[in-house]
């Protein structure tokens, strides 16, 4: 359980990090793109220790 919580918190600083600067520049199809990607990312990491790759 640790693991998840620990992998959800890195996506959320990475997000907090880069989507203001988007937002600010008005960039929406970037936050868009990196929103899906960050998304999958996010998925692939929990299916990965789902499975017990990490």
């Amino acid at each position: 359980m640790l693991k998840y919580i620990m992998i959800l918190l890195i996506f959320i600083v990475i997000y907090a990090l880069e989507a203001p600067k988007l937002i600010k520049n008005k960039e929406k199809k970037e936050l868009l793109v990196f929103s899906f990607l960050l998304i999958v990312g996010l998925s692939l990491s929990f299916v990965a220790v789902l499975q017990g790759f990490m």
